[in-house]
């Protein structure tokens, strides 16, 4: 008889005050999670014996992971490679966002506050433990979202038995932080920054969309005029796509979230150790994992993915590596479903020692 699967839900939780890595501490915590499992499993009384997927979300995403405008739709649902019928499948808006969880604006969130990955995953560890999940099947995330897959499993190692890292790094390169820096410039050039952002925002976010993607990909969906042609009265195709794709995140985001989410990236960096430890982060890392890089990602290379790969298999972890082939570049983990799918399958049936 099938398994019964329950509607998709949000949730929020009050959480214990949270010291962050780098000076100040979050008052009144508050966690928004998204969770859809089989009838009968709920954050208010998780069942036992359910496997938990935690899937961790980008830049600029919510907890809303699956379901109508979920940013990871098209993998999660009955049928799918994440089914709610077989996986409870549990996601937390980033700290510092401006969907449901604590940030700027928010009773008891540091004015001043810098994050780091350590922070935004301390405060999913608090979630977790709130809820009583202590093991997790399978975590995953791209881009910023892989970069906190890795942390979790640095901070709890005894809690992760496999980790699927997308398109991200051991640690932010030059090149990452470069970018973030130039988007931070123009959001600061802004006339009503820092509580007022407008054109600034949709600015970086048009640079931003060109590190997200590929010459080919856009050669593809956003092609010039033909030779001879002049651009229209909205100029290029591509113009016309990054001044809707700006205009589109300053409808739903905030300047502030989006300073401290590039700040997190920044500050990644498991080759140093945790605050109190002598070794690497990374070494303390036993999940097995399955490294993806995109061979088209110019902002997150497949040369980083192999620097990952090494670390994690030099700590004794078990790594396997796969290629995620596409011509659209960095967000093909937002795009490539058909290729996704078998490997998130194959994520999920990692062999995990002594199980």
């Amino acid at each position: 008889m099938p398994t019964a699967v329950a509607s998709p839900r949000t949730f929020d939780l009050a959480l214990p005050d949270l010291a962050l890595a780098r000076g100040g501490v979050v008052r009144h915590h508050r966690s928004r999670g998204w969770w859809w499992s089989r009838e009968g499993d709920t954050p208010e009384a998780p069942q036992p014996n359910v496997p938990t997927v935690l899937l961790v979300h980008a830049l600029t995403g919510s907890a809303q992971a699956g379901g109508p405008d979920g940013w990871w739709e098209p993998m999660i649902g009955p049928g799918r490679p994440l089914d709610p019928a077989q996986y409870r499948l549990v996601c937390f808006n980033n700290l510092g966002s401006c969907y449901g969880s604590s940030g700027p604006g928010v009773d008891g969130f540091p004015s001043q506050a810098d994050l780091t990955t350590l922070d935004i995953s301390r405060a999913i560890l608090q979630a977790l433990d709130h809820l009583g999940i202590r093991r997790l099947h399978l975590t995953t995330g791209g881009s910023l979202g892989g970069m906190v897959t890795l942390t979790l499993a640095a901070l709890a190692p005894e809690r992760f038995e496999r980790l699927l890292p997308i398109a991200t790094s051991l640690a932010a390169s030059a090149w990452v932080v470069g970018w973030n820096h130039v988007a931070r410039e123009i959001l600061r050039l802004d006339p009503g920054y820092p509580h007022q952002v407008t054109r600034g925002l949709e600015i970086a976010r048009q640079l931003a969309m060109l590190t997200y993607r590929a010459e080919a990909g856009l050669d593809q969906r956003q092609p010039r005029s033909a030779a001879g042609q002049t651009a229209g009265a909205a100029g290029y195709p591509v113009q016309s796509y990054l001044e809707h794709q700006g205009a589109k995140l300053r409808r739903r985001f905030a300047a502030q979230s989006y300073e401290l989410q590039l700040a997190a990236m920044d500050h990644h960096d498991l080759r140093q150790p945790l605050p109190g430890e002598t070794a690497p982060a990374v070494s303390r890392i036993r999940a097995s994992s399955l490294v993806i890089d995109v061979d088209s990602d110019q902002l997150f290379t497949p040369a980083q993915a192999e620097v990952l790969t090494q670390h994690l298999r030099a700590a004794g972890a078990r790594v396997e590596r796969a290629t995620l082939r596409s011509i659209h570049g960095h967000d093909a983990f937002l795009m490539e479903w058909d290729t996704l799918a078998p490997i998130v399958t194959r994520a999920l049936h990692l062999e995990v020692p002594g199980r």
